[in-house]
């Protein structure tokens, strides 16, 4: 007998890899199914697609591309609007298209891009109650903190305005947020912090989204996975000096001002911390902190380097003494609904980790309940912290997280869809 069928919308998909594409791989690789995927072609992973290739569940997704991702995706950079709008339209005809030539009885979007949910809506319009419409949001859309950053905002220039503001057209538009919030069947968010953020912008309809919504968190496939679980179980080696690594960009809302004044306050009374202690940022970081390390000279401290790749970064992670982790600040009295992906990879390592964070953010939630501490964006709180990571041995951290393996992590997700297939 064959299996049922459901039809994925996605935006990008695996081996591209990227935060969204990992958590739609992990939603749905342990649903008894076949998968249909209309996507977007993203630059594919080598070491992303090994991994896929080796994982049985994969050959059960079946991968057609509309075009290539940057075409229907207007970047902050490439302003390419007039592309994106055409593209972005034809990607959700063709996802329409496909949902008619089968009877599927689920659909599953995935924003970001947001324009996966304008997709959904149309099918869900077309078919109605024949098909239950699962949409999962990575990020919060509407009202999203990260699009009132006034003062990120102002530091941008009219040119750099425009390409935020067309990015944010095309690729987070609270309209397909507000489509999939009415029209969806069930809503899926990665924390509890991330739902009630969400739902608590439509009052009128709070309850009953609520209702409808479902938390899975961030995941790990111990098979993907198997070199940080095995750095996790074994002693950490000590460098002289240490070296903590942030990989990731550190832009909007993650901000590090009290991290910096913090270094430069130890610098001043340590000349030589480098001996002590560095730190390693892998990826974008705003121009204002380049200038500032620089004109702190903090240059032997903090070492800005270029995004890695999936392995890489894996290496790099395994080979620091202790991470970083930036979160997003916003008022302490705020839900913070963010939690950075690579929240999953630094419990698997349990180095000393230094958290920069809110204590209504997820991050803050999770890591003090493992026995971490967190500090808020305060000078003088990150400088003590950084002080204790100089002078205390790094030690394996131990604890319980096998609520977020895969497989029990997707449990109810998995249980829901599979009623709706029966």
């Amino acid at each position: 007998m064959s299996k049922e069928r459901i039809l994925v919308i996605p935006g990008g998909f695996v081996p591209y890899n990227d935060t969204v594409t990992l958590l739609t791989y992990k939603h749905l690789r342990n649903i008894d199914a076949e998968f249909d995927v209309v996507a977007l072609k993203g630059k594919e992973d080598p070491t992303l697609k090994q991994k896929l290739e080796q994982d049985p569940a994969y050959s059960r997704f079946h991968v057609q591309y509309v075009c290539d991702y940057d075409q229907a995706v207007a970047t902050f950079e490439k302003k390419n609007v007039i592309s994106g709008l055409i593209w972005f339209h034809r990607y959700c005809k063709a996802a329409l298209k496909q949902a008619q030539k089968y009877p599927y009885k689920v659909v599953y979007t995935s924003s970001v891009p947001a324009f996966t949910h304008l997709a959904g809506y149309w099918i869900k319009k077309k078919l109605g109650s024949s098909i239950t419409w699962v949409a999962s949001m990575s990020d919060p859309l509407y009202h999203s903190p990260y699009k009132h950053d006034t003062e990120t905002i102002h530091e941008y220039s009219l040119i750099q305005k425009i390409g935020f503001y067309v990015y944010i057209a095309i690729f987070m538009n609270s309209r397909h947020e507000k489509l999939a919030q009415k029209y969806s069947d069930r809503m899926i968010y990665i924390c509890p912090e991330q739902r009630d953020f969400s739902v608590s912008q439509y009052p009128e309809h709070q309850q009953a989204y609520l209702e409808k919504s479902m938390t899975v968190s961030l995941n790990y496939l111990p098979q993907w996975d198997q070199d940080m679980i095995a750095a996790g179980n074994q002693t950490p080696e000590v460098h002289h000096p240490l070296i903590y690594s942030h990989l990731g960009r550190v832009y909007g809302l993650r901000k590090i001002d009290a991290f910096l004044q913090a270094l430069i306050q130890l610098k001043k009374d340590c000349p030589k911390l480098a001996e002590t202690i560095q730190f390693n940022q892998y990826g974008e970081i705003k121009q204002k902190y380049q200038k500032l390390i620089q004109d702190s000279h903090l240059e032997d401290v903090i070492h800005l380097l270029d995004k890695v790749t999936y392995e890489e970064a894996e290496k790099k992670m395994i080979q620091s003494d202790g991470l970083v982790l930036f979160d997003t600040i916003m008022p302490d009295n705020e839900i913070q609904p963010y939690l950075p992906s690579k929240a999953i990879e630094y419990m698997l390592l349990r180095k000393d980790l230094l958290i920069i964070s809110t204590p209504k953010s997820p991050a803050w939630r999770i890591f003090t309940g493992l026995g971490y501490d967190c500090c808020r964006n305060d000078t003088e709180e990150v400088k003590q912290e950084i002080w204790k990571l100089m002078t205390v041995a790094p030690v394996k951290h131990d604890y319980d997280i096998s609520m977020y393996e895969n497989t029990r992590a997707t449990a109810q997700l998995k249980q829901y869809i599979e009623s709706k297939l029966n």
